[in-house]
């Protein structure tokens, strides 16, 4: 038997789930590389974000299957892999990464405290800051265990560089629980938001 997570009646087994799963990644992955044809974009950019998504395929299932022992593990994951796929769909007007230390997209550490360094760079002329996922949220998060997190002030301010840090608080968490995070930046021109982009960062406790 495995762990009767709220939804594990879709499924009769969690390597039936996990398969389920995977299968489902590497499908929606071929409509988001559809689309990545219908922008028109040069070789090089249209080859880039296409091997990211196949990149983030590969790495989202491998992660599937060592790592979700669970339901809720692989819906984590697996949605995970679909803002992933997203993202790189979109690409990226300026330069945007979120690190734990040397690591980042796909991330594993201690129980503890986990420190995201987010460094974005907007286009000349331009600032930049961290944004609200939704009204309601400011971070998308998804966690198979309680944690919470700290965000400065200062954090949100606009900036001509950004060079931050947002902490995770999880020493909740066990060995093996799975987080997943998605912080959004924008980049502002003239008082408006000229572009918004999401970066997810999915997390193992080890």
């Amino acid at each position: 038997m495995f762990a009767a997570d709220s939804s594990s009646e879709r499924a009769t087994s969690i390597e039936d789930y996990q398969n389920t799963c995977m299968e489902f990644i590497i499908d929606i992955s071929r409509d988001y590389k559809d689309w990545v044809d219908r922008y028109q974009l040069n070789d090089d950019e249209l080859t880039k974000r296409k091997n990211s998504i196949d990149s983030v395929v590969k790495t989202t299932n491998e992660w599937i299957q060592n790592y979700c022992d669970t339901i809720k593990k692989v819906d984590i994951v697996m949605n995970d892999g679909i803002n992933k796929m997203a993202e790189n769909t979109a690409g990226y007007p300026f330069e945007f990464e979120v690190y734990v230390n040397t690591e980042k997209r796909y991330v594993k550490h201690s129980i503890g405290t986990i420190p995201l360094r987010v460094n974005a760079i907007p286009k000349e002329g331009r600032m930049i800051r961290v944004g609200n996922y939704s009204k309601s949220e400011l971070f998308l998060i998804a966690s198979s265990a309680p944690i919470s997190y700290t965000v400065s002030k200062e954090s949100m301010n606009t900036v001509d560089i950004l060079d931050d840090y947002i902490t995770l608080d999880a020493s909740k968490c066990e060995r093996g629980n799975i987080i997943s995070i998605t912080i959004i930046v924008e980049e502002i021109k003239d008082d408006y938001v000229s572009e918004s982009r999401g970066y997810s960062t999915v997390m193992m406790i080890i």
